[in-house]
C-alpha cells in the first residue's frame, strides 16, 4: 500500500509506477485496438476479475478486453478504476468514485502552447516504459496518463506492437486525361522534386509572390470562392467558404493545417503530390496563410511516407533560403512551416482529431459547431486542407478563376486524382475533370477492363458501389451521392466476375471496426455488431439478417459522431442497394459464386 497518497496532491506517474500496471495480452482481443486505452475497467467484487464498465449496454465480464490491468490492492472495498480517456472524459485513475492525483487537460488557449505534439514524441518509442511516458509529460507539461491514453491509442507502440513499416509502394502510371488541363501532375517527371530552381523555372512561386503586391487578402479568398474549389479530402466542402470564415474571424493568431494522414486504404494521391511536387503544396499553404491571416502552418503526415517527409523538408529549407518562407515578404506578410509526423492511424486524418493530435490529446474527433474554421488549434481561427486543395491553388491564382471553373462539372469544377485499381489494364494515378465517368477513366487511360466488371467501389472503404449500369455517371460529389455512394479520396477498385461483392463489403466493414476511436457508441459498439450480422450471411445463416443488417447501418450512419462511423456502412448499404441478389444468395442458400465465402 502506498504510504505517500496526499489527495490530489498526488501524481498520476506515482499511481502508475506503485499502484497499477498495465499490459497487453499476448494474443489480440476481438476488440477495436485502438480501444485500449478506452476501456474503463474495475475490480469486480471477488477483487480479481476486470469487468468492463465503458458503456451502458453491457454489464458482462468482457471477454474482449485489450489491456490487463493488475492491482497491488486486494481487498474488494478498495476499488480501483482505471480510464484512459473514454469519450470525452479525460484519463484519472479513481479509488470508489474519488479521484485521487489527476488534474484535468489543461483548458484555455494560453496554457495550451505549453503542451506539444505528443503523439509525435512517441513515434520512436519501441516500449511504453515509465520512465518514457514520465519524460514525456515533463518534456510536455502533461500528466502521466494523459501520455498514456495518446501512446495505447496507436497500434505501432507499446508491447507486442507489430514492426513498423513503409507504406506501400504506389502504382507507377500517371497520366493526365486529354481534355483537361495538367494542374496536378503539371510537373511529374519533367521538374526534380528536390529543386527549387526547377520548380522556380517552371513557374513556381510566381503565385505567391505576386498576390503579395497585387491583390489585398480578400480578393485572394474572392478568387478562390469564384474558382469554384472544394475540398478534395471527400466531403467536398467549398474552399472559398471556409476562407472566408477564417479570414473574418478576429483573433491575434490564426493557422493552416495541411492533412496529409492519408488513410483510406489504395489511396497514393497526396504521396505521390508530396514526393513529386512538394513546392506546389507549399506555395497553395502560403497563399492560403496570406488570404486567411495565417502566419504559421502544419503538415500533419504519417510517419510512413519516408520520401514525402524528406522531401518536404528539403522544400521547406529551400524556401527559408529564399525568404519565402520564415521571413518578411512584400506587405509585411511572413508566414512559417513546420512538419508534423505523427504515427500512422486512419482516424487520425479527421479534421478535429488531427487538431488534437497537433494539441497533444488524442487523436479523436470533436463536435461541430463550432468548426475550425472558427474555433480550431489552440482555439484559434484553423483552415484545414488536403495535399490535393492546396496544390490546385497556385494554378487557380496564375490562370484565373475563370479558367478553373470553366473545368469538368459545374458543380465540381477543376481536376481530381483518382487511384484505379483492381481490374483495369493500366492501374494507376490519373488526373481527369469530375465530369469524367468511370468508363470512360478506364477506356482512356486506365487500360481498359480486365474481362467483364462485376461493380466498382468508389472512394475506398468508405465509398460505394456502382454496378457497371452506373458506370456512366460523372465521377463528382454530388453524382455519386444520388447513386448512396461517396467521392472520398477518389481511389477506384473494380471488381471482376472473380470477385465477391459481399466480402468486400464485410473486409470494409472490418477496416472500420478495428480504426473506430471508440468515442461514439454506434462506431464503437454499432460496427462490431453489424460485422457479426454479415459474418452470419456470408456463412447463410437467413434472410432475416439481411434487414437487420440494412436497419444497423442506417442507425450507424445516421448516430456516428464523425464521418468515420457514418461512411462505415456505405459499402454495405449499396451492394445491399445494387447487389441484392449476391447478398440473398449468401444468406438464404449459402452460396457465394466467387467462392471467398464460408470458408
Amino acid at each position: 500500500m502506498i504510504g505517500l497518497l496526499k489527495g490530489l496532491e498526488i501524481t498520476a506517474a506515482h499511481l502508475l509506477r506503485k499502484k497499477v500496471t498495465v499490459q497487453y495480452p499476448e494474443e489480440r482481443r476481438k476488440l477495436p485496438e485502438r480501444s485500449r486505452g478506452l476501456i474503463r475497467l474495475r475490480l469486480k467484487d471477488d477483487a480479481a476479475t476486470p469487468r468492463c464498465i465503458a458503456c451502458t449496454f453491457c454489464e458482462q465480464v468482457c471477454p474482449a478486453v485489450a489491456i490487463k490491468i493488475i492491482y497491488d490492492e486486494k481487498r474488494a472495498d478498495k476499488v480501483w478504476r482505471f480510464d484512459a480517456g473514454a469519450g470525452p472524459m479525460l484519463s484519472f485513475l479513481n479509488r470508489g468514485e474519488k479521484p485521487v492525483g489527476i488534474a484535468p487537460w489543461p483548458q484555455g488557449a494560453a496554457e495550451a502552447p505549453a503542451r506539444g505534439c505528443i503523439a509525435s514524441s512517441l513515434i520512436d518509442a519501441g516500449e511504453l516504459t515509465e520512465q518514457l511516458l514520465e519524460g514525456l509529460a515533463l518534456k510536455n507539461g502533461a500528466w502521466v496518463s494523459q501520455v498514456f491514453s495518446i501512446a495505447t491509442y496507436y497500434d505501432q507502440l507499446g508491447p507486442g506492437a507489430p514492426r513498423p513499416g513503409e507504406a506501400p509502394p504506389a502504382p507507377a502510371e500517371r497520366a493526365t486525361m486529354e481534355d483537361c488541363p495538367q494542374i496536378l501532375l503539371a510537373n511529374h517527371g519533367g521538374v526534380d522534386p528536390e529543386s527549387i530552381d526547377a520548380y522556380a523555372g517552371a513557374g513556381g512561386y510566381s503565385a505567391a509572390t505576386r498576390i503579395l503586391t497585387e491583390t489585398p487578402p480578400p480578393g485572394v479568398v474572392e478568387e478562390i470562392t469564384q474558382s469554384g474549389l472544394r475540398g478534395r479530402s471527400g466531403s467536398g466542402f467549398p474552399t472559398g467558404r471556409k476562407w472566408q470564415v477564417a479570414a473574418e474571424t478576429l483573433a491575434p493568431q490564426k493557422y493552416i493545417i495541411c492533412n496529409a494522414e492519408e488513410g483510406d486504404p489504395g489511396s497514393f494521391k497526396d504521396r505521390i503530390l508530396l514526393e513529386e511536387n512538394p513546392h506546389s503544396v507549399i506555395e497553395g499553404m502560403i497563399v492560403a496563410g496570406y488570404a486567411i491571416g495565417a502566419s504559421q502552418g502544419y503538415i500533419y503526415i504519417s510517419k510512413d511516407n519516408r520520401l514525402a517527409v524528406e522531401r518536404l523538408r528539403g522544400a521547406i529549407d529551400q524556401a527559408e533560403d529564399r525568404d519565402l518562407l520564415g521571413a518578411e515578404l512584400p506587405g509585411g506578410f511572413a508566414f512559417s512551416l513546420e512538419v508534423v509526423e505523427v504515427p500512422k492511424t486512419f482516424m487520425g486524418g479527421e479534421e478535429t482529431a488531427v487538431i488534437a493530435t497537433l494539441e497533444g490529446k488524442r487523436p479523436m474527433p470533436s463536435v461541430r459547431p463550432p468548426y475550425p474554421a472558427e474555433k480550431g488549434l489552440r482555439g484559434m481561427p484553423t483552415v484545414v486542407e488536403n495535399v490535393e486543395t492546396l496544390a490546385a491553388v497556385p494554378w487557380i491564382i496564375k490562370n484565373g478563376a475563370r479558367a478553373f471553373s470553366q473545368i469538368g462539372a459545374p458543380n465540381a469544377p477543376g481536376t481530381k486524382l483518382f487511384t484505379l485499381q483492381g481490374a483495369v489494364g493500366k492501374p494507376g494515378v490519373y488526373e481527369a475533370s469530375m465530369s469524367t465517368s468511370l468508363k470512360k477513366l478506364v477506356a482512356e487511360v486506365g487500360g481498359g477492363f480486365k474481362g467483364e466488371p462485376k461493380a466498382a467501389l468508389v472512394g475506398s472503404a468508405g465509398g460505394g458501389f456502382l454496378s457497371p449500369g452506373l458506370f456512366d455517371i460523372p465521377l463528382d460529389y454530388d453524382s455519386l451521392s444520388e447513386a448512396g455512394g461517396d467521392l472520398s479520396s477518389g481511389t477506384i477498385t473494380v471488381l471482376g466476375a472473380d470477385e465477391c461483392v459481399v466480402d468486400v463489403a464485410r473486409q470494409c466493414l472490418a477496416f472500420f471496426t478495428r480504426q473506430s476511436c471508440g468515442k461514439c457508441v454506434p462506431c464503437r459498439l454499432g460496427t462490431w455488431r453489424l460485422l457479426d450480422v454479415v459474418d452470419r450471411i456470408c456463412r447463410g445463416a437467413g434472410a432475416g439478417d439481411l434487414e437487420l443488417a440494412r436497419t444497423l447501418a442506417e442507425d450507424i450512419q445516421a448516430g456516428a459522431l464523425c464521418g468515420l462511423g457514418r461512411t462505415s456502412v456505405r459499402p454495405l448499404l449499396t451492394g445491399l442497394k445494387f447487389f441484392k441478389e449476391e447478398f440473398t444468395a449468401h444468406a438464404v442458400e449459402g452460396k457465394c459464386a466467387a467462392g471467398r465465402c464460408g470458408k
